[in-house]
């Protein structure tokens, strides 16, 4: 089951902070300034009903004196009245939408409406006025506003005379509430766009450095350990970024210590591969010396003759060149060297390679054969590749000492050049399979090997982006087969 998309996902660190921060600050100020615009409304709607009840309890005294006037006669019924409920109709500090006096029955005695005189009320706030001791409020609407529907019972002790009915609008008190939601609103915009302006300087001052120092971290993931962060103020960040300057530094170093011991470890395989060399290559120089003291002899015996004497010197020339390139090409494989990557055409490279342990395998009766095409090249120093060909040719010849068939093949397929070292020696167990490559691993005995040729080996084509594996049984020989991209060199 996929899981649901994210919205961040992809996003950096210092936008995720920015997007984070502002939708807190919009919900923040949001609730607060819901809460803020619901406690006003509260208030002003209290106060409105606050305002009404002690408008009721004032009216309703001077209504009950003029009742009880209109009672005893000493005034003509209704007059008063009538002028009492239009002064305070007119009042302009009150929005009243209407007001009138009722008496016991419900019957209207006063209205500011004339035309409602004589009517009888029985709707809920007029019959719980009539029973209550209280005044009874109701909210309704009208002309789309909201507006208070009051009743104040009119009495004397239990002596009930009618109610006091009235209602006020609150248009003012909501156009008082949009006036606190507009202000809200501009309060909010405001905060919202001064918070933005922190959060950016915020997310400058503590993201940026966290991000850079990630981006930092990327490129030495990616093997560049020239990178250094900078360090600013005395904060968790800045030590941070020290830390992390003086890990580079140590990786930095440790990298250079094992490069030198890598080099080391190289360099004092190639001697031991020299060291097995040493017989092939005095057997090289051996051949020509007896020709060289042969054609001494016979100078001292017939030196006088210049025919005989330009014979020999030419033949003693000959031999001193081959000394003098057997040497010089053992010189070259022992130095060090930079290493400088070349199209090295195998099948030659192959046979050069050969002529150092020609000796030595026709010694051990090894039958070899080079059958690699003419026109395969690949992208290799060849001081790397004759080290790769040397050890496993070693190899093989120590898997063959009764004698054998040693068989190189290489060929293109796949856009790789493919080189196979077959022999018919005593082979690999299938315990050891996984091992041949691992550094110091040997199954010769103390003091014939290192352990390193075909560490060595796999390490050097490795760093030519190619690959090597090894098919092989017990006792059924072994075959090597790396494989090269096909790269023109820079």
């Amino acid at each position: 089951m996929k899981a649901a998309p994210n919205i961040f996902t992809g996003l950096g660190l210092q936008y995720k902070f920015i997007l984070l921060t502002t939708i807190s600050i919009v919900l923040l100020t949001s609730i607060i300034g819901y809460m803020a615009v619901k406690r006003e409304k509260d208030i002003l709607y209290e106060e409105a009903e606050r305002q009404g009840k002690l408008l009721g309890e004032t009216l309703s005294i001077p209504i009950i004196n003029d009742l009880i006037y209109e009672k005893l006669g000493l005034i003509e019924e209704g007059g008063l009245l009538d002028n009492y409920v239009m002064e305070i109709f007119n009042r302009r500090d009150v929005d009243l939408l209407y007001i009138t006096i009722l008496d016991v029955t419900g019957r209207v005695i006063s209205h500011n409406n004339i035309s409602e005189y004589g009517k009888v009320y029985s709707d809920p706030v007029t019959l719980n006025a009539m029973q209550s001791e209280e005044t009874v409020i109701r909210p309704f609407s009208t002309k789309g506003h909201n507006a208070l529907d009051f009743g104040v019972p009119i009495l004397i002790g239990k002596k009930r005379w009618g109610a006091l009915r009235f209602a006020i609008s609150l248009q003012k008190v909501e156009q008082n509430i949009i006036a606190t939601v507009k202000k809200i609103i501009i309060l909010t915009l405001f905060f919202l766009v001064s918070g933005f302006v922190v959060i950016i300087l915020l997310s400058r001052r503590f993201i940026n450095p966290i991000t850079h120092l990630a981006s930092t971290m990327e490129r030495t993931g990616a093997g560049f350990l020239d990178v250094k962060v900078d360090v600013k103020g005395h904060d968790e960040l800045a030590v941070l970024g020290e830390r992390f300057n003086s890990m580079i530094e140590r990786i930095r170093q440790a990298n250079e210590e094992l490069r030198k011991t890598h080099e080391k470890l190289v360099q004092s395989e190639k001697l031991a591969s020299i060291g097995i060399l040493a017989s092939g290559v005095a057997h090289e120089i051996n051949n020509p010396l007896g020709g060289l003291f042969n054609c001494l002899q016979m100078l001292k015996q017939k030196g006088d003759n210049p025919e005989f004497r330009d014979k020999y010197m030419e033949l003693i020339a000959e031999g001193l060149e081959r000394i003098e390139n057997t040497v010089n090409r053992l010189l070259w494989t022992a130095r060090k060297g930079e290493h400088k990557a070349v199209n090295l055409r195998v099948r030659d490279a192959v046979n050069d390679v050969f002529s150092f342990l020609e000796y030595k395998v026709r010694k051990n009766k090894i039958q070899f054969s080079n059958e690699i095409d003419n026109g395969l090249s690949i992208v290799i120093d060849p001081h790397d590749f004759q080290q790769v060909a040397l050890n496993l040719f070693i190899n093989a010849i120590h898997a063959m000492q009764n004698g054998g068939s040693l068989k190189v093949s290489g060929y293109r397929t796949d856009s790789k050049a493919i080189i196979e070292v077959m022999d018919t020696g005593t082979g690999i167990s299938h315990e050891n399979l996984n091992k041949i490559f691992d550094p110091f691993f040997t199954t010769k005995p103390t003091g014939e090997g290192t352990g390193l040729g075909l560490w060595l080996t796999y390490e050097i084509i490795k760093n030519y982006n190619g690959d090597i594996y090894v098919q092989s049984e017990q006792g059924r020989g072994a075959k090597f087969i790396m494989s090269f991209p096909e790269t023109e060199a820079v």
